[in-house]
């Protein structure tokens, strides 16, 4: 039998494959059609993706400007420097060439770029087309990089810049608490970085370029850029000049008092809550964050050994970035006792007429607290009991009040609550809710201890007891705009509720000036403004903090016939003089004061005795006759003037033209070249003013009173411009400083 394929059999077959055959045609046919038509739009973006080699540009962040359109922070353009070593082959043939073009360029970008060659080097045989040299490159370094690509000699196309951003911050400390600063991502990290940093942050661009399969760049020339869009900027309710002046005299308060824990300030706007300064001592770097600024604790932590420096590092960083203006929970002591004598007027538990009696003491229960003033105020009245800022007065104040009332006030003062400022990082307040307030701790919280508050807490509450009694919420950011300068949003005045009536505010308005003109001028007065103010001294009692350790503050408010600031100042663990808030905080709180009203328009007014008595420049008079000389000094002010020598015209003349002195003193007018007559000036310190005057003046020499308390009973001099024992020519103006060394 024969083993051929029959004809049936391969009939059989034939049908089997064109079956087959025809099957895998119509399965073909059916995948061109789907993938085409179907499913087009898919596999279009996969080519596309393939065959385009998108590469992101970030979008320049917000500027932020101070209220008048000062910038404090702003973004600009940089680049980041990419090599592509598999592209650095190029038209080269042996390894050899290979090998001495990767040395070049190496060579190159270390030297440009200021970054180490070998580093460089070892980047160079990579086996992928994206590795980062250097990021955030400014235009110089750029630009540079650029005439290296495009050399013709060279052609190193292997080189590109990619588009970044950089945030500079031209003020370098300035608000840096206040500011923040932004990390590697240019995303915010702290401050008002963080709290805006949808509105700052815009949206990224991109550039297109074509590449082949394999992902390297193709012959052909194709690139599309889509430019980013960048963020809003910011208009913050800071003064630069104002937080100059905050900032200066912070610097100042921690030379002179060394505070172990800093200092922090706040100045604010009690009707609308607008921030015009706010800023922490020691501050930091904002173009540098990282960096401890604080020399005495950067050498602290680089003196540990290697395994606890990281640690340490960070602690010190977190500390350096801390806003204890907002942050910072405290006993604020007597500052709060404005809150309390508020209460008691509005609710009439109290008023200017109740009388108390301190015999330096008061017992509440088995407790025993004492006045600062340990022998006793005796017999005050309500005004008498906050300027001498009486514990035992405010005992009993708190008492008449009582739990639920003082319960009431703390929480309508909005001391329960954050302020809702718009920084990040507030601070939350502890307090006794009005059923743990028994007798003891409602005596202890009616003097502003076993409480804590933040600063931002107590401003804002002392902003309500003298601006009509409206409680507002503080703030840093006025407008948000769009890069055309358009106002996308405004932060308006919030008023969040009526605490006291306006006749309670103007009562209070009255006390507080009353505390600061009390006895002849405190360490807050400013000749020609009418300041009103309130101290606190609190001791620490946190587990963990030194127990002997003390918390000075003082809160002033100008000026009294329409209040529109106020001036907060925190001292934490003052080590040098003395720890009360009315010694240490008072004096920069009227520094700030006294630099800021004249700045804002408010003019001194002076009484006619105060003008008499006012400081004048000593006009020139060198070459001119005694008569025109004296006629000259006469027409500033200047009554007295002393002619040494028989000469017709003046030669020389103490003090020198251009000093600062009283009009009551005394110009030397020498008509001859001859030897000054000089005098040892005396030491004067720890005198009071008027005994020190008298001192220095029987030496012949001029006296300037320097301070804010001249005319206080407690004042005394605290320092001299011309050290005890040195010669100084007679008339010479020596400028003495006067504090009140008075307590609370």
């Amino acid at each position: 039998m024969s083993k051929l394929p029959t004809l049936k059999m391969k009939k059989r077959l034939n049908y089997v494959v064109i079956t087959a055959f025809m099957l895998a045609f119509v399965i073909v046919i059916y995948n061109i059609v789907k993938i085409t038509v179907f499913q087009y739009d898919y596999y279009s973006q996969k080519a596309t993706q393939q065959q385009m080699r998108p590469s992101s540009i970030p979008a320049n962040r917000g500027t932020i400007y101070d209220r008048n359109m000062q910038v404090v922070a702003q973004s600009a353009t940089v680049w980041d420097v990419i090599l592509s070593p598999v592209d650095i082959k190029g038209n080269l043939k042996t390894d050899a060439e290979i090998e001495q073009r990767r040395k070049d360029i190496a060579k190159q970008l270390s030297t440009i770029l200021k970054i180490d060659e070998a580093k460089v080097l070892e980047q160079t045989h990579k086996k992928n087309q994206y590795e980062i040299i250097k990021k955030k490159v400014e235009k110089p370094e750029a630009d540079a990089i650029r005439a290296l690509v495009n050399d013709r000699k060279r052609r190193w196309y292997c080189i590109t810049l990619q588009e970044n951003t950089k945030r500079y911050y031209p003020n370098s400390t300035f608000a840096s608490s206040v500011i923040g600063f932004t990390g590697s991502d240019a995303q915010g990290l702290y401050g008002l970085e963080q709290t805006y940093d949808k509105e700052l942050k815009g949206i990224p661009g991109y550039i297109v370029t074509a590449k082949n399969g394999i992902g390297e760049d193709m012959p052909v020339s194709y690139e599309e850029r889509f430019a980013p869009t960048n963020g809003n900027n910011l208009v913050l309710t800071i003064d630069e000049t104002i937080q100059h002046f905050l900032e200066k005299s912070l610097t100042q308060v921690m030379k002179e008092h060394t505070p172990k824990k800093g200092a922090a300030g706040i100045v604010m706007n009690v009707n609308t809550g607008e921030i015009l300064a706010m800023a922490n001592m020691p501050n930091f770097d904002l173009n540098n964050p990282y960096y401890i600024l604080d020399d005495t604790v950067r050498t602290e932590v680089e003196k540990l050994p290697e395994d606890q420096q990281k640690d340490a590092k960070t602690k010190a960083q977190q500390a350096q970035w801390n806003n204890k203006a907002i942050s910072y929970a405290y006993q604020p002591g007597s500052v709060f006792k404005t809150v309390v004598a508020s209460a008691a007027l509005e609710e009439k538990t109290s008023s200017l007429h109740s009388a108390f009696n301190c015999p330096g003491y008061v017992k509440v229960g088995d407790r025993t607290m004492k006045c600062h003033k340990t022998t006793g105020h005796g017999s005050l009245d309500f005004t008498g009991a906050i300027v001498n800022s009486c514990n035992p007065s405010f005992v009993k104040i708190g008492s008449d009040l009582g739990s639920n009332l003082f319960y009431k006030y703390f929480k309508a003062f909005g001391l329960t609550e954050k302020t809702g400022i718009d920084l990040p990082g507030e601070g939350t307040s502890l307090y006794y809710t009005a059923d743990k307030l028994g007798a003891v701790s409602l005596a202890s919280c009616s003097f502003g201890q076993s409480m804590a508050l933040t600063p931002i807490q107590v401003v804002t509450a002392v902003s309500a007891v003298v601006n009509g009694g409206k409680l507002v919420t503080p703030h840093v950011v006025k407008d948000v705009m769009d890069q055309n300068n358009n106002i996308v949003k405004t932060n308006d005045t919030i008023v969040k509720r009526q605490v006291i009536s306006e006749e309670t505010s103007k009562t209070m308005r009255g006390l507080m000036e009353e505390v600061v003109n009390a006895k002849g001028g405190t360490n807050a007065s400013i000749k020609g403004y009418r300041i009103g103010g309130k101290s606190g001294t609190s001791q620490k009692q946190t587990p963990g903090d030194d127990q002997n350790a003390y918390i000075s503050s003082y809160v002033a408010v100008a000026p009294m016939e329409n209040p529109q600031l106020a001036v907060y100042i925190m001292v934490d663990e003052a080590t040098s003089g003395q720890y009360y808030g009315s010694v240490i905080s008072a004096p920069v709180a009227a520094r700030v004061l006294s630099d800021t009203l004249p700045y804002l328009g408010y003019s001194p007014k002076f009484t006619e005795e105060e003008i008499a008595n006012s400081e004048k420049v000593v006009p020139f008079v060198l070459e001119k006759g005694i008569l025109e000389a004296q006629s000259a000094l006469s027409a500033q002010g200047f009554t007295k003037a002393k002619v040494v020598g028989s000469g017709s015209n003046v030669v020389k003349q103490v003090p020198s033209s251009g000093s600062k002195m009283p009009r009551d003193g005394t110009v030397i007018l020498y008509t001859e070249d001859v030897a000054e007559t000089t005098a040892k000036v005396p030491k004067v310190t720890d005198l009071t003013p008027s005994a020190a005057k008298a001192l220095l003046e029987s030496k012949k020499f001029n006296v300037l009173i320097k301070g804010l308390a001249t005319g206080h009973q407690n004042s005394s001099i605290t320092a001299q411009s011309i050290a005890p024992g040195t010669d100084a020519p007679i008339g010479t103006v020596v400028e003495i400083t006067c504090l009140n060394i008075n307590t609370e």
